[in-house]
């Protein structure tokens, strides 16, 4: 009898064993490919955005409408999660991301050609509906082929591209729209499209070489759905990760008509607030780098969100006591701290997420995408329907979605506490 835990140990260091010698001999995809496809749709997202009061002058249409082009982008991008994890899971990754990315550049394409706000909304989603591709496969990716004492770090880095990727895109899109006009914008993406298309078809490997010919069909899909969402640490984690999403996009559709119209700045101060907001993600993201070896990860996430809502608090005051007769910089301070706080929360919500699913990688990729870009979607329709046009309306989502996620978390520690 005493034999047998020594046996289970046995079997347990082999089977350990065995995966870490999988891991090794997988083909692992180069980081910067893998930086390419999580950061192309963000940087999508956002490179247009300093072009919005242009669009809403050229298309006579009013600046709240403008503001759905995100919305419609992020639902589609939401749904379409839904899709591309089990066809990752049956098909395989490659051919998942080169069928995103074909229809990512098309959406780019059908932008640049519209001459009224509907077409360009519809574009809009056609655009959400190609770019989760990129988030989903990637993550699936490193699930995949890296071993799961450097699976933090991998995502870490990869989601320090994700959110630095919406702040590198006001910068080049400023100069932009102010050099050409606003349909170039459009253009510049369409290429980079073209050739992350090139670079996927060249240089990832497929490192799902068994693909699960069950994974699409409609009661395994409805099994391993409710396996996962019912997974309590994965459905917080994901909404954690969802409200911090939110804020990075609710700031970015709303900051030109703050920067412009509110407080009278040229267009080329947009590029100072996403230089700022650049930084703080470096800084956010660089510490969680650091920390994600030394910190327990629930003293990280505790640390982003309190920076989080102190960014909101510290905004809101600003809004109420200076409104538009304040400088740009009172306003930038209190975002920057948001933004250093996201930079600490979504790497580790998203290796955190993923750690409990090996098999159905390409699933928990799915549902996490849909839970924080649903999340992220129903923000920015938020801020667009309470739109009205002053400095109040950034941090009133910010704090309602800082609260949201405060009391997530909450929910998180008491769960850990139960299960101590």
């Amino acid at each position: 009898m005493s034999s047998l835990p020594a046996d289970s140990g046995t079997r347990s260091a082999n089977a350990a064993s065995t995966a870490s010698a999988g891991h090794a001999r997988m083909a692992r995809p180069a980081l910067p490919l893998l930086t390419f496809m999580m950061a192309l749709a963000p940087f999508g997202d956002t490179e247009y955005t300093p072009a919005m009061p242009a669009i809403a002058q050229t298309l006579h249409t009013d600046y709240g409408v403008v503001q759905l082009t995100m919305a419609f982008y992020l639902a589609g991008s939401a749904v379409s999660q839904l899709g591309y994890g089990p066809l990752a899971d049956r098909y395989g990754r490659r051919p998942v991301m080169l069928g995103g990315t074909a229809l990512l550049s098309v959406g780019f394409l059908l932008s640049m050609v519209c001459f009224s706000i509907w077409p360009l909304l519809a574009s809009r989603l056609v655009q959400g509906l190609g770019a989760s591709a990129g988030g989903v496969v990637a993550d699936a990716t490193v699930r995949d082929a890296f071993p799961a004492d450097r699976r933090q770090r991998v995502y870490a880095k990869l989601n320090a591209a994700f959110a630095l990727a919406p702040a590198i895109g006001p910068v080049a899109g400023a100069y932009l729209v102010r050099a050409l006009d606003w349909r170039a914008n459009f253009a510049v993406l369409a290429a980079l499209g073209a050739m992350l298309w090139v670079a996927v078809w060249r240089w990832l490997p497929e490192t799902h070489p068994h693909p699960d010919r069950r994974a699409i069909r409609p009661l395994h899909l409805w099994l391993t759905w409710r396996r996962i969402l019912g997974t309590p640490r994965f459905l917080l984690f994901a909404l954690l990760g969802g409200c911090s999403i939110g804020v990075v996009y609710t700031a970015l559709i709303s900051a030109p008509e703050l920067v412009i119209n509110l407080l009278g700045e040229g267009s080329g101060a947009i590029a100072i607030v996403a230089a700022s907001i650049l930084v703080a993600f470096v800084t956010g993201a660089a510490a969680c780098v650091w920390m994600t070896t030394r910190v327990a990860h629930a003293l990280i996430v505790a640390g982003g969100l309190g920076l989080l809502l102190a960014g909101s608090l510290g905004l809101l005051a600003v809004a109420l006591l200076l409104g538009t007769r304040g400088a740009l910089v009172a306003f930038l301070l209190p975002i920057s701290v948001c933004f250093c706080g996201v930079g600490l929360v979504v790497p580790v919500t998203t290796a955190k997420a993923m750690a409990p699913f090996r098999r159905t990688a390409g699933n928990a990729a799915s549902l996490l995408g849909f839970i924080r870009m649903g999340v992220a979607a129903i923000a920015t329709i938020a801020m667009s329907v309470l739109h009205r046009g002053t400095v109040l309306d950034i941090p009133i989502v910010f704090l309602a979605l800082s609260a949201l996620a405060v009391l997530v978390f909450g929910g998180y520690l008491l769960l850990e506490r139960r299960a101590r």
